[in-house]
């Protein structure tokens, strides 16, 4: 059998490199993709195993569909990309009204946001395209509210990747959607400002994460979403504010939404400057995280997904090359294997060479 001849099949066992790393998982329907993959890594074609089954084939005495059946089958399937930009704009003009709440009466509507925000949230998050959702937030004008539902939404997909049961998933997307609401405190002047922050305003803003936590505990939600409130710029390394506490002081929820709230702004527009490349803030993360600035668990997690969906994609490499992304080596989630030149680059083990950009 040729390598060719796998095109549609599905793998009963994963298929594995000679350094014992997981290049194609069980189950998966080979494409084209696959099988170039494969044979960049020179996979003996009689190591793989594959599933057998019979196809069923329709009986020719079955009666014809009915006409509804008929209506069912010739309707289009769900646009994916519409229904995100949907419950985008919803969840958006929701928290415009939570804000409009507090204005009025001081408290935040906590039974509002767990019943009608967070579902949607929840919702967007099955789509489970990330870079559609960034996508889809950069090309809608959803103001500063854009930034929430990002982090709200990537840091319930981070939840779940993490394998956080429900009810302490539930509470972290409720924590995630009302991290940042201290900043509707602040002077309205510093809200919406277009210029960096003077040393005495950013002391100011940096007041936001002591104001958000009394307001939430005065709204009566659970302590551990008023926390995060609080704990949302603390660092692991004792970095951060208000408090500069350390590790197993910072409550695990505040880990993950800080480390998401941090790369969002990383590639977002900010009106003193422009959003970084994808690669550019990856590689801060992955600093920090070495530097002991974020959780290295959530860290390292985070980073493995967001760099697997990158998996085929171009890269020019900082000696000029360019290649495409073969697979992500787990330990170093931004140094993976690149196929360039006919053969195959193991960043990890390379000291002079690295991804300068992602081109597609």
């Amino acid at each position: 059998m040729e390598h060719s001849q796998l095109i549609g099949k599905r793998l009963k066992k994963g298929v594995f490199t000679k350094q014992g790393i997981l290049l194609v998982p069980p189950g998966i329907i080979l494409t084209e993709k696959h099988i170039s993959k494969m044979k960049n890594f020179k996979i003996n074609i009689d190591d793989i195993e594959l599933e057998t089954f019979e196809v069923n084939h329709p009986s020719p005495s079955k009666e014809p569909r009915t006409q509804e059946e008929e209506k069912k089958v010739s309707e289009p399937p769900p646009n994916h990309e519409t229904d995100i930009r949907k419950l985008v704009n919803q969840v958006g003009i929701s928290l415009k009204g939570i804000e409009e709440y507090i204005y009025k009466n001081g408290k935040v509507p906590v039974q509002n946001t767990e019943e009608t925000i967070v579902p949607m949230i929840r919702q967007a998050t099955k789509n489970k395209n990330l870079f559609k959702l960034f996508s889809t937030l950069k090309e809608e004008g959803y103001f500063r509210y854009k930034h929430s539902i990002g982090v709200a939404s990537v840091a319930t997909m981070l939840g779940k990747w993490l394998n956080l049961s429900d009810d302490e998933l539930n509470l972290l997307t409720t924590a995630a959607t009302l991290y940042d609401i201290g900043a509707v405190k602040l002077p309205s002047t510093i809200l919406h400002q277009k210029t960096r922050y003077t040393p005495n305003e950013y002391e100011i803003v940096k007041q936001h994460t002591i104001m958000g936590y009394e307001l939430l505990k005065e709204s009566g939600v659970n302590p551990r979403i008023a926390l995060v409130a609080l704990q949302h710029h603390e660092r692991c390394d004792g970095s951060g504010y208000p408090s500069k506490i350390k590790g197993a002081e910072i409550d695990r929820l505040s880990k993950i939404i800080s480390i998401v709230d941090v790369y969002l702004a990383l590639i977002s527009d900010r009106p003193h400057r422009k959003a970084l490349p994808f690669y550019e803030a990856i590689e801060y993360i992955n600093i920090s995280i070495t530097h002991n600035r974020f959780d290295t668990q959530i860290g390292m997690t985070f980073l493995n997904r967001l760099m697997e969906a990158q998996v085929g994609s171009e890269v020019i490499l900082t000696d000029q090359r360019r290649g495409k992304i073969l697979i992500v080596n787990p330990n170093y989630p931004t140094r993976p294997l690149i196929a360039a030149d006919n053969e195959v680059i193991d960043l990890s083990k390379e000291k002079t060479i690295k991804i300068g950009e992602i081109i597609g």
